[in-house]
């Protein structure tokens, strides 16, 4: 009997050269559907955001274009004189699957344009990272509702992104949690790490990592700290904010030598060392639907305390990898102290180390591909 044809698949969404943790996860996602024989390729975009809105330094990753994806830049995702051509380009490719990455609402009118213009043929599968947007705007609804009406099926990363885009579709909806990257160094012994950042190499640390905005709770997390004997804080990502306010928290509570700030994106090479050395890692959102630093915690074997949002919390409480808190300083604090207690710390280590294989990119490609065969 003759196999089937290696299954088409065109991700449309950013890859390199653009940088961040949904361009990482979205070449992982590749490499994980390469392995099972499909033909997959990427295109991504020409041009993603305007600068006046993008809020950081810099779009683009300085780090060397993978050499085994197919990877082209195609997109523009404001300009739609452009997107009909795309729609043309792909019928033309005449893909199995497309799947548009999707984690803002700015996104919805280029990628329903070019979804409406496909054959009928072409599964459109959206790809979700956030539908309730963190900082909401007036026209969040409407755009993801054409966004909705104009795919035939969706995958998460998250049991409560899942639940989120469940509540408003009829359509089928498939999750699992945020697998970890495999790309990422392995974890070294904390005294190597301490020596490479130059760093007081007798303090303890716990570590904030991430880019910077109002609704992950780095504000909670300094006030914490004031209720934590001796820790040290290091805020390891570029601030999407004026980090001034947050400044402002450290001066009050005079923790100008226990706080230090890392204001910049950081390459994989320099990621290893800062978890190498935390002994927890904290996440203390006061909005969540998943966190691709709750993986790269898990790589690192790095104890994590994580505010009571469900994507962050459901791995977490099931694996007994960390302690789950309230999005406040005192319970933020409690949680700190337990996950850092020398034998607490261990047990979930341990944990991690044992758990960590469940959460392949791997794993999630051959699941996601026995959904799209049933849609």
């Amino acid at each position: 009997m003759a196999s089937s044809p290696p299954l088409e698949i065109l991700l449309l969404g950013p890859a390199h050269p653009y940088r961040g943790g949904i361009s990482d996860s979205q070449m992982a996602f590749a490499k994980a559907l390469k392995k099972l024989n499909t033909r997959t390729e990427l295109w991504t975009f020409t041009h993603l955001y305007p600068d006046f809105i993008f809020p950081g330094k810099t779009q683009y990753s300085k780090e060397k274009a993978p050499t085994e994806l197919d990877i082209e830049r195609k997109l523009h995702s404001y300009n739609p004189l452009k997107w009909s051509k795309i729609a043309n380009e792909i019928n033309q490719l005449k893909p199995d699957v497309v799947v548009f990455r999707y984690w803002t609402p700015l996104l919805s009118p280029s990628w329903c344009s070019i979804a409406r213009k496909l054959n009928p043929s072409i599964k459109r599968i959206g790809f979700i990272d956030n539908w309730i947007a963190h900082e909401s705007k007036p026209w969040d609804t409407f755009l993801n509702t054409r966004f909705e009406r104009a795919m035939d099926c969706f995958q998460t990363l998250s049991s409560e992104l899942t639940s989120q885009v469940k509540q408003v579709t009829d359509k089928a909806v498939w999750g699992k949690t945020h697998p970890l990257d495999d790309g990422l160094p392995n974890r070294v012994e904390s005294k190597v790490a301490k020596s490479k950042l130059t760093i007081d190499d007798q303090a303890d640390y716990i570590l904030f990592f991430g880019l910077i905005r109002a609704y992950k709770g780095l504000d909670l997390l300094i006030e914490a700290l004031s209720l934590i004997p001796k820790k040290k804080l290091l805020v390891v990502g570029e601030a999407y904010e004026n980090i001034e306010k947050y400044a402002a928290i450290v001066s009050k509570y005079k923790l100008e030598d226990r706080v230090h700030f890392i204001n910049h994106f950081v390459s994989k090479q320099e990621i290893v060392h800062y978890f190498s050395i935390a002994d927890a890692v904290v996440l203390p959102y006061k909005k969540a639907t998943q966190s691709g630093v709750s993986a790269m915690a898990y790589h690192f074997e790095t104890p994590l305390v994580v505010t009571n949002h469900k994507g962050l919390s459901v791995p977490v409480l099931n694996d007994n990898t960390g302690v789950v808190c309230e999005p406040n300083p005192s319970s933020i604090a409690k949680a700190v102290i337990k996950a850092t207690d020398q034998e607490q710390n261990k047990l979930y280590r341990s944990n991690m180390r044992k758990n960590k294989a469940n959460y392949s990119w791997d794993a999630y490609a051959k699941e996601w591909i026995e959904f799209i065969k049933k849609k």
